[in-house]
């Protein structure tokens, strides 16, 4: 029996594939200033490993990374470092077809601390048992007295602690984060059409940029699509192509010249009107919708006549800057049925529109200003439910419900006054849509005058969390008063970001973070994935 055992031990041991050889082994601090936090490690194998590294700083527990990505060589990042940092670092890397790991040795990397102009992030919540897990990536707008500082990009990345463990800064504004199956991440830069995916090392793998709009910095292989703007939001498509917002400039006669007076006099004007384009990665554009010619052109609601947004777009191409009639700044596909929804914020409206023949399903808003055959189209409300006003960030969740972030900025119908600031409030609300009976319900609401008071009348993000079914939102784009008290809308006082993650069920914060300083700091959405890679 031993004798048998002895033996069928050494035919394992015989048959075990050997560790996997490799060579050239070195790691070092990424000398790209766009991403410093990262490390680099370079290597060559003869078979596809994984690499795995355990991180050692005193006064702090270990920390193993071993979702690194498989490959033959490098370079690969090393992520999950947090800044002004000593550490030392353990390599060894696994094998993807299985057997003994080969150990690439020990190395000792610093870390730098955060740039001077990073903006301070104050934790003031943190209970990481109850937390969705992973790491929340924050793009970071930097505001002055003009508004956004066109010349500042950075998003980070925080960990369970609330620590930063990686960063990256651009020259643009980063509005929007995506991340690829292969880890890259993809974003809106700027607002004149521009499209850059990057990897974890801050390195440009991929340009795309808008035609219809004069560029003068297009990077050289910068992939050209026909249309005038990106703007707000893109989707990335299962088939590889995009669905993106864009824009359009139209003039029409007799048009609104006032948002508070129906009876106003009416004149020419130049409207820029949302657009849906649907591209694949080499620019084709294969679809296009333009919103004017779906929805009423003619209706205006608050800020329908404003020109700011897209005044320094359109500054070479227009006489007169154009209308922001409807602002569309969330895009969701729905590939049950081939259909998009999207959030109108100078409509305060929500719409699901089919693509096959541009036919609208609903539109979910207040009644007012509403004509035929539009007003066919509007969701009755079932129960005690308040209308959206001047809303993002428009998400359908998996249980077929929408979810969205309501600014109320601006509450009631078309050419209503507006509310004093101090009766102002944003929530995260959850609405249940039957399109058979074209009624809408409110199931979930956070926030309101009476409870966790938050107002941010632009930007800002809601977002269902998969594991926990908790709701992160981004409330971040607070402004407070020269007198202390709440501010509104963009230039109208001091700005600061609030970011919390908020336990569904029981509706109690179980993360918050305040991004306030010297300068202002805004926040457009924000994103918790399951890895840093």
């Amino acid at each position: 029996m031993t004798r048998t055992l002895l033996t069928a031990a050494l035919f394992l041991t015989a048959c075990a594939p050997a560790p996997p050889v490799i060579e050239g082994v070195s790691l070092k601090m990424n000398p790209n200033e766009s991403a410093p936090l990262a490390g680099v490690l370079e290597y060559s194998a003869d078979q596809m490993v994984r690499p795995q590294f355990t991180l050692s700083s005193e006064g702090e527990a270990d920390v193993v990374i071993s979702d690194a990505p498989a490959a033959q060589s490098g370079p690969t990042p090393l992520l999950g470092m947090r800044p002004e940092r000593e550490y030392t670092v353990s390599v060894s890397f696994e094998p993807e077809a299985g057997g003994a790991a080969a150990d690439g040795g020990t190395f000792t990397l610093s870390t730098p601390a955060l740039p001077d102009d990073f903006p301070p992030i104050e934790v003031t919540t943190l209970r990481p048992t109850r937390m969705e897990p992973g790491y929340h990536f924050i793009p970071v707008m930097r505001w002055t007295e003009r508004g956004p500082d066109r010349e500042f990009g950075l998003v980070l990345a925080l960990d369970s602690a609330g620590e930063v463990v990686w960063y990256y800064r651009s020259d643009r504004t980063v509005n929007d984060v995506k991340r690829l199956s292969n880890g890259d991440l993809i974003y809106l830069a700027g607002r004149d059409g521009r499209m850059m995916q990057i990897n974890k090392l801050g390195e440009l793998v991929k340009h795309w940029h808008t035609t219809g709009i004069p560029k003068d910095d297009v990077p050289e292989g910068s992939v050209p699509v026909d249309c005038d703007t990106f703007h707000h939001d893109f989707v990335l498509m299962e088939d590889g192509k995009f669905m993106a917002l864009s824009s359009e400039a139209r003039e029409y006669e007799d048009y609104p010249t006032s948002e508070t007076d129906p009876e106003a006099p009416r004149a020419t004007a130049t409207v820029i009107g949302d657009v849906v384009v649907e591209f694949d990665q080499d620019g084709t554009v294969s679809r296009r919708w333009d919103l004017l010619d779906v929805l009423d052109p003619y209706r205006v609601s608050h800020s329908s006549l404003g020109t700011g947004f897209w005044k320094r777009i359109y500054e070479d191409v227009l006489e007169e800057p154009g209308k922001d009639w409807a602002h569309a700044n969330s895009l969701v596909y729905d590939a049950s049925d081939d259909s998009v929804i999207i959030s109108l914020n100078h409509q305060s409206a929500i719409m699901k529109m089919r693509l096959k023949d541009s036919s609208i399903a609903w539109i979910h808003g207040d009644h007012g200003g509403w004509g035929e055959p539009w007003s066919e189209r509007l969701l009755e409300p079932v129960g005690d439910l308040i209308w959206t006003s001047k809303q993002h960030a428009a998400e359908l969740t998996p249980t077929g419900t929408v979810l969205i972030f309501d600014n109320g900025g601006h509450r009631g119908p078309p050419f209503a006054p507006d509310q004093p600031r101090e009766e102002k409030y944003s929530r995260a609300v959850e609405f249940k849509i039957d399109e058979e009976t074209m009624t809408t319900e409110e199931v979930w609401s956070y926030g309101s005058l009476e409870t966790d008071h938050f107002f941010s009348s632009f930007l800002c993000d809601v977002d269902l969390q998969p594991t926990t079914g908790n709701v992160i939102v981004t409330d971040g784009a607070r402004v407070r008063h020269e007198d202390g008290g709440m501010g509104d809308g963009p230039g109208s006082g001091h700005h600061w970001a609030h970011i919390f993650e908020v336990d569904r069920e029981s509706g109690r914060k179980v993360f918050e973070l305040q991004m306030e300083g010297t300068d202002g700091w805004a926040v457009y959405r924000s994103e918790r994935f399951n890895t840093l890679y």
